[in-house]
């Protein structure tokens, strides 16, 4: 079976490869058709006459083409087959708001780690690169964004409606996001049978109607640096389960947390090494040397790389000698993991850790790399964070994963064929 899924595999690939390559042609094609008319304008109806679009879609994807040429690189990378057309519409749509300069340099970043990567984690990537190309900028955009916030009801057939709520603070967006699933998490815990989609959506009504339901409030995961926090650097920061955010939004949330304990990541950029641990110190925005200590000894963490990707390979078994194994601790010998091995777990991996999932580890299952029915122990080492999903294709649908020595994972699927995930790198 191992040959023949691994040519499936790699039929699927060149499928998506050839798909890419026809794409950019009809790009091409569309805007010829335009040069070719005498009259731009109409350029739409010719393009949907020919091939039965509507005169929308035509001016749409005409649209579009010219938003792509504006990034010679990508359109490159896209009739190369090397990224596909959802990937090319997040590098439009992310650095639409820098000049075509400064666009094509943020673009050559990521182009060579795109083919890797999941439209989110791409989108991600861009919009921290495009937040710190121009902080000044970044937060006059989000400002003049949040001034426009508002909220519609939308009505809608068959006795139902929409309520939204736009161009809402992120951090404030996220908080509430997180009571509706505290209160939709509480009910199911109790045995509710109604689905997860329906809870959320019975909480946030309940919510507003000040109609009682449990749960607790909202709370946000912010990650950031510390230079950030002390106002020496304009860095973005990161709130889990929404993606990058201006510094000033990082240090406001920061700011309101000045009683919590805090968890600290330090990465050492000469040997890649990491430790972490809590403090209750506080960075100084008028001392850049801070002589505080942290309150407890860091814990040690296998090395952090500077990129993120996940790569695919038609091995089927990991280099010999190049994965970790689990470290024995005290206290490992209980199923459920402690706050401290979870805070040092979440603190490492941050998100889970299978390939191109981006589900925060504060809302992952803590899975043991050896199952402990097996003798695996539960400590930071043999602990990982993976979502419900794929948690449940490690011990249902057939998958494997090691952690490797560099502090990243590589999978095994079904049919065999490997697939790389590497660390997160550093705020």
């Amino acid at each position: 079976m191992g040959r023949v899924g691994d040519a499936a595999v790699e039929e699927l690939i060149a499928a998506v490869r050839s798909a890419a390559i026809a794409d950019a042609r009809v790009l091409k094609a569309v805007t010829a058709v335009e040069d070719a008319l005498p009259a731009r304008e109409f350029a739409p109806m010719e393009i949907a006459a020919a091939v039965a679009w509507s005169r929308q879609a035509a001016a749409s994807r005409l649209a579009f083409a010219h938003e792509l040429f504006r990034l010679p690189n990508v359109f490159g990378a896209l009739a190369g087959g090397d990224i596909d057309l959802p990937k090319a519409r997040v590098f439009c749509e992310e650095t639409s708001v820098l000049p075509s300069a400064k666009a094509e340099q943020v673009c050559a970043v990521l182009l060579p780690q795109a083919p890797s990567l999941t439209t989110g984690q791409l989108r991600a990537k861009l919009m921290r690169l495009v937040l710190g190309e121009d902080p000044d900028a970044a937060t006059s955009r989000h400002n003049e964004k949040v001034a426009s916030r508002r909220f519609i009801f939308e009505p809608d057939r068959d006795g139902c409606a929409n309520l939204l709520g736009l161009d809402l603070p992120a951090d404030k967006a996220r908080a509430a996001a997180n009571v509706v699933h505290a209160h939709a998490r509480l009910a199911s815990a109790f045995g509710d049978k109604r689905t997860m989609d329906q809870l959320r959506a019975d909480a946030f009504l309940n919510l507003l109607t000040g109609k009682p339901s449990g749960g607790r409030g909202g709370s946000v995961e912010l990650t950031a640096s510390v230079q950030t926090l002390a106002k020496l650097a304009e860095t973005p920061g990161e709130l889990a389960g929404y993606g990058p955010v201006i510094a000033e939004i990082a240090r406001k949330v920061a700011a309101q947390q000045q009683k919590a304990s805090w968890t600290y990541t330090v990465h050492d950029p000469e040997s890649g090494e990491v430790f972490d641990g809590t403090t209750r110190a506080r960075p100084s925005t008028s001392d850049p040397h801070p002589t505080a200590r942290p309150s407890s000894p860091p814990v040690a963490q296998p090395p952090a790389n500077t990129e993120h990707s996940e790569t695919a390979s038609a091995s089927a078994v990991p280099p010999a000698g190049s994965y970790e194994q689990p470290e024995e601790s005290r206290g490992a010998g209980k199923r459920r993991a402690t706050a401290e091995v979870t805070r040092v777990v979440r603190a490492r991996d941050r998100r889970c850790r299978a390939p191109g999932c981006r589900v925060p580890a504060s809302r992952c299952d803590l899975d043991h790399r050896v199952d402990w029915a097996r003798g695996g122990r539960t400590n930071a080492s043999n602990m990982v964070p993976l979502c419900r999903f794929h948690h449940r294709a490690k011990h249902q649908g057939g998958w494997r994963y090691w952690r490797t020595k560099r502090g990243g994972y590589v999978w095994r699927g079904p049919l065999g064929r490997l697939y790389q995930v590497e660390p997160e790198p550093p705020p």
